[in-house]
């Protein structure tokens, strides 16, 4: 009795440390394929540690939001844009969180993932992402309104947008360009033009992906247009500082004569 009572006891720690060791691999498996989707998905607008991009860093977001709140953002981001955090994002960004198309399983993983990441940054990276090389602004602007044509037949950029301190007014459906470079940078302009995540911009560039000449071509353009826009912002206080001492000087004269 007592050796079958042995065999009892080993066959049922056997069994305890292969579905621990079962748990564990699964649990590892989960969070890579949490990583996968992320770089695959996200890590063109997001770093984790990193700073912002097109949006905000992830560093601790597991800890900063409950974890209902990350799924609904991450599954069906349209689903409560009155949501006062979801708002303030916006407004700081100039962007809404697109629908990605990721079902709740998959917004989990990235969430174990991004969990992982509480205490210290990422190295989370876009697969075999390179430096945007040196475009050319002109030839930029001429792909923005249709000059040239992009090389996959996607439409230009001036049907759904404008860059007004280039002088370019476009359509309506999307916002104005002009400060895009300033708000992202060459790191964010380059994961922006190159996923096209998106939601309108996904469906019309579908197969239609932007070359990396064009993408370092638009980013020069958008950061001579992030220039011309700063430029005017800083002539409109000066001119006002000479405004007000020309009359000012006028007023002087006027009152010296008359007294």
């Amino acid at each position: 009795m007592i050796v079958g009572g042995n065999n009892f006891v080993r066959s049922l720690f056997l069994m305890l440390a292969v579905t621990l060791l079962l748990s564990l691999s699964a649990g590892t498996g989960y969070a890579q394929t949490g990583e996968e989707i992320f770089s695959r998905k996200c890590v063109s607008c997001h770093t984790i540690g990193g700073g912002d991009l097109v949006g905000p860093d992830l560093l601790g977001i597991t800890e900063k939001r409950d974890r209902e709140w990350l799924i609904k953002v991450i599954v069906d981001p349209d689903s409560f844009l009155d949501d006062p955090i979801r708002q303030e994002n916006i407004a700081k960004y100039g962007v809404k969180m697109p629908d990605l198309g990721l079902s709740e399983e998959e917004a989990v993983k990235i969430i174990e993932f991004l969990s992982q990441f509480a205490a210290q940054p990422s190295e989370v990276t876009p697969e075999e992402t390179p430096e945007v090389p040196l475009g050319d602004p002109e030839i930029g602007r001429a792909l923005f309104i249709g000059e040239i044509r992009f090389a996959n037949g996607g439409p230009p950029c001036v049907a759904c947008h404008s860059v007004r301190s280039a002088g370019i007014n476009g359509g309506t459906l999307a916002n104005d360009l002009s400060d895009l470079y300033a708000r992202l940078g060459d790191r964010g302009i380059y994961g922006a033009l190159k996923s096209l995540q998106f939601p309108v911009m996904k469906d019309v560039y579908a197969g239609k992906e932007l070359t990396e000449e064009e993408v370092a071509n638009l980013a020069a353009f958008f950061k001579e247009a992030s220039e011309m826009n700063r430029a005017k912002s800083d002539i409109y206080p000066l001119s006002g500082i000479i405004l007000f001492l020309v009359a000012i000087g006028v007023a002087t004269v006027y009152f010296r004569r008359v007294g």
